[in-house]
């Protein structure tokens, strides 16, 4: 055996020789019963418990102190709060989920020499597999979709589902022999036949092109006027997607931007602007200097031709520092500032919800009730300004100020505009469009469309998908109106007892 042993990434022959590794054939079972009538008992719950893994190792320095200070540096590595990663040389294609518990006290066999052991407690009970497994071959048996999956491991493994539409979709039922999810609703209709929602714009990923074309430059209505139109937009391709970027701007005092402008197209009944409408789109906001400075607005114009509501994230100052700011017209032809969040432009995920990738982002406005999403979660707002006026145009601006440097990267990789509650006679399907990627994670109980959270579609009474030990099968069902079939990929670990 090798005895080697890595923990929460740290390689732990840095701090000791391991002798032993004591691991349990199973888990800690537990059967709970009551007393049967004659003979025995009746056996009412059988749990499966976690596991405990004992590691006996030698410490050995070449002085006291030496000892004494390798022991400070093994307790910091093993304060964690949170379940570590541990792998064993002996089983590199596997990884647990462990505590260190108990104490951790060493038989002083000289100062320089000490011998003990580390018990770890495997919450979840289960080793994983390093790497994923992946099933995409999708076959059609009597209207449905059906993906079979292979699980080497001993027990049930939770697995991620991405859906890819290809044309409009309204629900996705997900059945197995053991549990059943169900997004959406099922036939894709809103319930009030008089109503639905209908995308009007969708430059998504690689359509981000049509929408450069379309658009029209440098006529935005913005929050204000400070910036002059002056510059060009052109596309970049980085991380291999295509986005929106400043090509050329203006120079000299005062602010500079690039923009587009679209008018909301007429939903299918001839209808023009909306009181309730979806905005989703991807940006990327990240520094090369930290003396650059620069702004992206994503802002909606009235029928009149005056300033609504928007977002915009801007870079004012040296550093990192950034806002991202919610901002709506006061009335009076000028701004406020509704709300601020704070981010910073550098390659962090922690830090910067803008960083290449995710990015993700979107505003839904019912009349005067406008819902943000910042940073993982939603944000309402009510705005008495702008009750009763319809929306009209989309505009997007990227700019700088003065003769200042913008981001390195500054980029929209592309939007969808939806209309919602379009008045008509007859209801059509409206939840996922041609495009829409949907991500069910049954690691962590979550639901991804187009890399917004949306466990609120998930319908009541579903169980997270799992998969059982051996060959299987996932069924899929789609709306009945759905066209060209989804592509599906299935990801999951493998998990042993």
């Amino acid at each position: 055996m090798s005895k080697e042993m890595t923990f929460n990434g740290v390689n732990m022959s840095r701090y000791f020789r391991i002798t032993d590794i004591i691991r349990p054939i199973g888990n800690k079972r537990s059967i709970a019963s009551n007393d049967a009538p004659f003979i025995g008992v009746n056996v009412q719950q059988v749990k499966i418990g976690p596991k405990e893994h004992t590691i006996k190792f030698d410490m050995r320095t070449n002085t006291p102190e030496e000892m004494e200070n390798l022991k400070h540096e093994l307790a910091g590595v093993l304060n964690v709060s949170e379940p570590a990663k541990i792998v064993y040389g002996d089983e590199p294609d596997k990884y647990y989920l462990g505590y260190p518990v108990d104490d951790v006290t060493p038989d002083n066999i000289t100062r320089w020499f000490q011998r003990s052991e580390l018990k770890i407690f495997i919450a979840d009970g289960v080793a994983h597999s390093s790497t994923y497994r992946e099933f995409n071959d999708v076959k059609i048996d009597s209207g449905k979709l059906v993906i079979d999956v292979d699980n080497r491991g001993t027990t049930h493994a939770l697995p991620i589902i991405t859906v890819n539409h290809k044309s409009t979709n309204g629900y996705i039922g997900l059945v197995n022999s053991v549990s059943a999810f169900e997004l959406g609703n099922k036939e894709g209709y809103v319930t009030d036949p008089r109503l639905r929602s209908e995308s009007l714009l969708n430059y998504r990923g690689d359509k981000v092109s049509a929408g450069l074309s379309s658009g029209r430059r440098n006529q935005a209505i913005l929050n204000d006027t400070s910036q002059a139109l002056d510059g060009t937009i052109g596309i970049v391709n980085v991380w291999n997607r295509p986005h929106l970027h400043i090509t050329g701007i203006g120079k000299g005092n005062g602010n500079h931007a690039a923009s587009l402008t679209w008018d909301i197209p007429a939903d299918s009944f001839g209808n023009r602007g909306s009181l309730n409408e979806y905005f989703w789109w991807r940006q990327v906001f990240r520094v090369g200097r930290y003396d650059q400075l620069g702004f992206i607005k994503i802002m909606f114009s009235d029928e009149q031709g005056h300033f609504l509501y928007g977002v915009e994230s801007i870079k004012r100052e040296t550093g990192a520092k950034c806002e991202y700011n919610f901002l709506v017209t006061n009335g009076q032809g000028g701004f406020k500032l509704v709300n601020q969040w704070e981010f910073e432009a550098e390659e962090n995920q922690a830090t910067n919800p803008f960083d290449p990738p995710r990015g993700w982002s979107d505003l839904e406005r019912r009349d005067d009730v406008v819902q943000v999403f910042w940073f993982g979660g939603y944000h309402k707002f009510r705005v008495p300004e702008i009750a009763g006026k319809k929306s009209a145009k989309i505009h997007i601006a990227l700019g700088t100020f003065g003769n200042r440097e913008w981001p390195t990267h500054m980029y929209i990789d592309g939007f969808e505009y939806r209309k919602d509650m379009v008045s008509g006679n007859r209801a059509v399907p409206n939840r996922f469009s041609a495009g829409t990627e949907v991500v069910i994670n049954s690691e962590d109980d979550t639901v991804q469309v187009n890399g917004i959270d949306s466990v609120s579609d998930v319908v009541d009474g579903s169980n997270w998908l799992s998969i059982p030990p051996g060959k299987s099968s996932i069924e899929c069902y789609l709306s009945s109106f759905s066209g060209d079939k989804p592509s599906i990929k299935v990801q999951f670990e493998e998990r042993w007892l």
